[in-house]
């Protein structure tokens, strides 16, 4: 099983590593040409864009990843097209609201008119529509490799958008607005290249399918508006109480976490389609349990490291971004919670109750309002960071509850539940400690106590990828000669 796993998972996330390295050499040269409240401002638009896509989109995704087990391979195109149609039509609905209200839109942007962000919005939501899906089907197919060739071409993309209009036209947050439209662009143009035949196939559209697929999709929007509240309300909060320069320094901060929320992305990328294939299997159980428990210990692991080495990942931002450091302990729990929890809260969608996700993310998006309601006047960004890391707590367990009660599973829930204290008790002295000795003595003391609580997962998913490395090599040396 370990095998397996690591294999797809490396197949899936090595596009994000390399997009990660390339970020790492390309961040020096953004953090000198934007300035931290232009960050900030840019990621306003990315909350924008994301709000959007919950609402255009109506779970129509969610219904694709759910059925495309379901569906015959030779329907699966039909499947594609009868879900991506209500997006489209809803997408229209949108662009001409926001362009009624580009005025108040821009507001949001600093007060003045800024009908080139409401123009770029427009077409990005247009293109995220395709590109989702068209990713969508590398996913479902399980095309690792691809997807992960895709993550390269989105950073080199992304980073090549920003630098070329900061040194054309002006170095500010609509640089980085357009290098994710160009980014999303390039994206979708090679996905939908790479499975052109799935794209072109003649797909008759079916009334009563789209009806399924809204039927299973439209719960999620309810849950997916929270759950951009519960992950937005940071910024949000930052936005009504500081100023620009705090969220970029806060935005700055989620990038200290890089590792982590590449494992994240990496994983939950490939998991969709192994669970959902696992499940048929009279042992999914076992094979939950287990893979819980190893991806809790892999990402703690990664915690406690992402901690320790903030002071040095700093270094590579701009001086005006050093306080970055102090506002990043905190991140690290929203990673782990949505990487454990996809394992954990799977039962949900296993067994079609999606209604539970609106509760869960009810609760947790209360949570982080009230947080970030008494902590940000008091913190600012390091405020803002506690709440969520709180708040992503109790979104996983939660989710987890509810979905043993429909799916029982045993999680080792008291075990992950020390862990969590652990890295809580880290976090605190990270964030708010002046002294790196007493930081980095914690960090150490709680990496070591939290790899003897999964010393065992550790130790099967280190030999795991030792074999598959070792596999690999040899593979390479064969072709040789």
């Amino acid at each position: 099983m370990y095998h397996s796993m690591i294999k797809s998972f490396f197949q899936f996330s090595a596009g994000s590593w390399i997009s990660a390295a390339i970020s790492f050499f390309t961040t020096p040269i953004t953090t000198y040409l934007i300035l931290p409240s232009e960050f900030g401002k840019a990621s306003l638009y990315t909350l924008v864009l994301n709000l959007a896509m919950i609402g255009v989109l109506a779970g129509a995704d969610q219904s694709f990843i759910r059925m495309f087990y379901e569906t015959d391979q030779e329907r699966r195109p039909s499947l594609l097209w009868n879900a991506i149609i209500p997006p489209l039509f809803l997408c229209g609905g949108v662009t001409v609201f926001l362009v009624c209200c580009r005025f108040e839109v821009s507001r949001l942007f600093g007060g003045i008119d800024q009908s080139l962000v409401v123009i770029l919005l427009s077409f990005n939501l247009f293109i995220s529509i395709f590109e989702r899906f068209s990713v969508l089907v590398l996913r479902m197919k399980k095309r690792g490799l691809a997807f992960s060739a895709l993550r390269i071409v989105w950073a080199l993309a992304n980073s090549g958008g920003i630098v070329f209009f900061a040194l054309t036209v002006e170095k500010s947050f609509l640089a980085v607005i357009f290098g994710a439209f160009v980014s999303s662009l390039c994206v979708f143009a090679l996905s939908f290249l790479l499975e052109l035949k799935f794209w072109v196939k003649r797909c008759p559209l079916s009334i009563p399918k789209i009806k399924e697929i809204l039927g299973y999709g439209l719960p999620f929007i309810p849950a997916s508006i929270l759950y951009w509240l519960l992950s937005s309300m940071d910024k949000l909060a930052l936005r009504s109480y500081t100023s620009f320069e705090e969220i970029g320094l806060y935005t700055a901060g989620q990038k200290i976490v890089i590792a982590l929320s590449l494992m994240q992305v990496g994983f939950c990328m490939f998991w969709a389609p192994v669970s959902y294939e696992q499940y048929e299997n009279k042992d999914s159980k076992i094979f939950f349990s287990r893979v819980a428990k190893t991806i809790a210990g892999g990402m703690f692991l990664v915690s406690f490291l992402s901690i320790a080495c903030k002071d040095i990942i700093v270094l590579i931002f701009d001086n005006a971004y050093l306080p970055s450091a102090k506002i990043m302990p905190f991140m690290v729990f929203s990673p782990l919670a949505l990487t454990v929890s996809q394992v954990t809260a799977m039962g949900i969608n296993l067994k079609k109750r999606t209604y539970w996700h609106l509760f869960v993310t009810l609760i947790s998006a209360s949570v982080n309002f009230v947080g970030n309601l008494l902590l940000v006047h008091l913190y600012g960004a390091k405020g803002a960071a506690v709440s969520t890391g709180i708040a992503y707590i109790v979104f996983f367990y939660v989710g987890t509850f509810i979905s043993r009660k429909v799916y029982p599973v045993s999680y080792s829930l008291i075990r992950f539940s020390i862990g969590v204290v652990i890295l809580f008790v880290v976090a605190t002295v990270n964030t708010f400690s002046g002294s790196l000795t007493f930081e980095l003595l914690s960090v150490t003391i709680g990496g070591v106590a939290v790899f003897l609580l999964y010393k065992s997962e550790m130790l099967k998913g280190i030999r795991a990828l030792r074999d598959v490395i070792l596999e690999t090599i040899s593979k390479k040396r064969e072709e040789k000669e």
